[in-house]
């Protein structure tokens, strides 16, 4: 009987962890400065804590996490420092850590294998933790057939309601002449012709 090979994250995970131990084994000879070797291990073990993280979720069935884009800093904050950065050439770290060769040999195999590009459909982020290991090791990752996007539903407007005719615009001349007026009193001077004599 063949041997059932284990499930595409695992293998992917061993392969991580082998370069680790590769990379660290590289550093008390002086073959690869002790900055930058801190900083490639720990880049990779990040990688691979996270792949295993989003194929145990994938497994389980949930949805893939949306990767969100970074906040900005507040003006107020003060500056940061800037962040140490990899060589960005491809296949930098076979040079330094001839090991890694094998390794990247073995990961370009995987990323063939179908499982591995089921897995890659299912949770896209691997991908995205992929692109800088893939980099440094000189792979070419498999080219993965577009998502569906989903577009929003758009609301329902409400009917149009029917077009009211513009009214006729009176002037204020016309409405203050048809407007009736009040019944003025009689002036003072007629006022005392109309009372009445006073009884004898």
């Amino acid at each position: 009987m063949t041997p059932v090979p284990p499930p595409a994250a695992e293998r992917l995970a061993r392969i991580l962890d082998d370069l680790c131990k590769a990379v660290a084994a590289r550093g008390p000879g002086g073959f690869l400065p002790i900055p930058l070797l801190v900083l490639v291990w720990t880049r990779i073990r990040r990688a691979s804590l996270r792949i295993a993280r989003l194929a145990a979720r994938a497994a389980a069935g949930k949805p893939p996490i949306v990767l969100r884009a970074p906040r900005a800093a507040p003006q107020n904050s003060a500056p940061r420092k800037p962040a140490r950065r990899l060589p960005r050439r491809a296949g930098w770290l076979i040079g330094p850590v001839p090991a890694a060769g094998g390794y990247a040999s073995q990961l370009h195999h995987l990323l063939t294998q179908p499982d591995m590009v089921a897995l890659l459909d299912a949770a896209p982020g691997i991908d995205r933790l992929l692109r800088p290991l893939c980099r440094m090791l000189g792979v070419a990752r498999p080219k993965l057939p577009p998502r569906p996007t989903t577009r929003r539903p758009t609301p329902r407007q409400p009917p149009h309601a029917p077009a009211v005719p513009p009214t006729r615009a009176i002037p204020r001349d016309s409405i203050l002449r048809d407007r009736p007026r009040a019944a003025r009193a009689p002036p003072q001077t007629l006022r005392r012709f109309t009372r009445p004599p006073f009884p004898a």
